[in-house]
């Protein structure tokens, strides 16, 4: 029987499983240890596995799995050697009892049960898992319909509708305007409450459908924009930042300000711009058509998805480069420019007119471009540490002068040419190897990853009592630290003696996460819906943010001048009295 190939998803979440398998071998539900031979077959089997040689992946986890039964990883890992070596009824057996045992992600373990059984020739059975692997949330739905492991269920008459149903894989991009919105609507309602972790714990769904209903009936008489912030608005109902419709998920949206806006505590600044609008650069942004800046704010608040009062800080100067959500609110006339009244660098107060331009991607939206012009090179003096590099994912330097080692974490993930437990071990002997007496982890900037790359870190820094105490070991926060970059926050303060440092965070400690990308088929909107609980702190902690001990606010004044209120602090504690346990 010809192999069927592994989707990403699954080569994905396969790397996750094999990175917890010999972990759960031994607590997998025997009270003895499991002897060398038996982690030897498993580390074989994830070898032989990673390799492709499904054959041998299939007779070690076989060999694992009569060892020590009790183990979903593994009979999951053993099923999709199975399917991809050709054994499709084999691999229904080992799917099947992977569920029995209580999967990780069942969703996938059941999709990937319907693909053998689809493989097996059971269409009827392959259908059942199907249906059970959408029900529990399992995301990218509307890919099934292609999926070359479902071809018998296409073309199959008894149960080809059905299917077509379930993968949500109708001909939507000829409906006309109206009906291909109100689909969309539609389609949005049953994926949040598909997919979503506890949907309407915010709101109740019967006020989230009605609202959705007013919309759909508005349809006709709105524009496109408004029915597109309309959206923005419901995702932000549901009351997580990771549940949204941002403004660069909008296909249609190709032009945005090329300027970037920045809340600082004293105001919100132009902080860069391309060289057309280089007389704004490091102006106070005062009102925007007419309107009080933070009534502006306010009104982006209403359609920005958050996870506390502070989200706005994060998301509120990003919306505003987008004047299509503005003409979608009604407050402009159009899209295609913003005017603005600014107080510039000396002090004038003037109207400008900002024109949008098309997208760069080589924008970001923490560092803004880096071919732009920067309000803060105007200045003289060398930049901070902190203010460095903010593109690069990771890197250190160790500060001779106060036996400090600087740590710029700005996203979890691993980058090009060196993975961060790589990059971890490097950082730890250097700390080692040199006079270091204490550490600063800056996650100022840090908008995210995969938060399953984060425990090297955390066990570097418990292994070296030296560092772990107090006054030792320093954590920066601030607005951008998100998603994975908050958990990194929240490890350090529960795992760690770290002294946090800067501002409070836009997340809770406890939080619902995972950008999920849902694509609405009609309009090509592409939404986030978060089906994960992160519970990285303690069960009851209801905190809204991670507030820094040590609160330093980064004003716009101090940013200009070149000077960094949280290493200023930092250095402060460290030179000063002692610190208290």
């Amino acid at each position: 029987m010809q192999s069927v190939a592994i989707p990403t998803v699954f080569a994905r979440h396969c790397v996750v499983v094999g990175m917890m398998l010999l972990a759960a071998a031994v607590s997998g539900g025997s009270q003895q240890l499991a002897p060398p031979e038996y982690l030897r077959t498993v580390q074989e089997a994830q070898a032989r596995f990673s390799a492709g040689e499904w054959k041998a992946a299939s007779e070690a986890f076989g060999r694992a799995v009569a060892a020590n039964p009790h183990v979903a990883g593994s009979w999951f890992m053993l099923g999709l050697a199975r399917l991809n070596g050709g054994d499709a009824r084999g691999a229904v057996v080992a799917l099947k009892k992977s569920l029995e045992l209580g999967a990780d992600q069942p969703r996938r373990v059941a999709v990937a049960l319907a693909r053998a059984q689809a493989a097996a020739g059971d269409n009827a059975s392959a259908l059942e898992a199907l249906e059970r692997g959408i029900a529990l949330g399992y995301r990218e739905r509307r890919a099934l319909w292609e999926d070359a492991g479902f071809a018998m269920l296409r073309s199959d008459e008894r149960f080809r509708a059905r299917f077509e149903r379930l993968a949500a894989a109708g001909d939507v991009a000829r409906l006309p305007r109206e009906a291909g919105w109100r689909w969309d609507l539609n389609f949005l309602v049953e994926e949040v409450e598909r997919i979503r972790f506890n949907a309407f714990r915010k709101i109740s769904p019967t006020d989230f459908r009605s609202q959705v209903d007013q919309l759909a009936s508005a349809v006709p008489r709105l524009s496109d924009e408004a029915i597109t912030v309309g959206v923005m608005r419901l995702m932000r109902s549901l009351g997580d930042a990771h549940t949204n419709a941002s403004p660069e998920a909008v296909p249609k949206w190709t032009k945005t300000l090329p300027v970037h806006f920045q809340l600082f505590d004293d105001g919100l600044y132009i902080t860069a711009a391309d060289s057309a609008s280089a007389n704004v650069v490091g102006a106070e942004v005062l009102e925007v058509a007419g309107r009080p800046i933070k009534t502006v704010l306010t009104l982006l608040d209403s359609v920005t998805a958050d996870d506390n009062a502070r989200t706005n800080i994060r998301n509120g100067p990003r919306y505003l480069r987008y004047p299509q959500v503005l003409h979608g609110l009604g407050v402009l006339p159009n899209g295609e420019r913003l005017p603005v009244t600014i107080r510039d660098a000396n002090g004038g107060r003037r109207k400008v007119l900002l024109e949008t331009a098309p997208n760069d991607p080589a924008f970001n939206r923490i560092a803004a471009h880096p071919k732009w012009i920067h309000a803060i090179n105007a200045t003289p003096g060398k930049l901070p540490v902190g203010f460095r590099d903010r593109r690069t994912p990771y890197w250190f330097e160790y500060l001779p002068e106060t036996k400090l080692m600087y740590f710029q974490f700005n996203s979890v993930v691993n980058a090009q040419g060196e993975s961060l437990a790589n990059f971890m071990r490097r950082l730890f002997v250097a700390i080692d190897s040199t006079a270091a007496e204490a550490l600063v982890i800056d996650l100022r900037w840090n908008n995210g990853g995969n938060t399953l790359l984060l425990p090297p870190l955390i066990q570097g820094i418990v292994e070296r009592p030296r560092l772990n105490q107090r006054g030792k070991l320093f954590g920066i926060t601030g607005p951008y630290t998100f998603s994975a970059g908050m958990n990194a926050a929240t490890m350090l303060d529960r795992h760690t003696r770290v002294m946090l440092v800067g501002e409070p965070t836009v997340s809770s400690p406890n939080f619902v996460g995972e950008s999920n990308s849902v694509v609405l088929p009609w309009s090509g909107i592409s939404l986030s819906i978060s089906d994960y609980f992160w519970q990285t702190s303690w069960p009851t902690d209801y905190r809204t943010t991670l507030a820094p001990e040590l609160y330093a606010p980064l004003t716009f004044r101090a940013f200009l001048a070149k000077r960094d209120p949280a290493m200023e602090a930092i250095a402060a504690v460290r030179g000063g009295e002692p610190v208290v346990p």
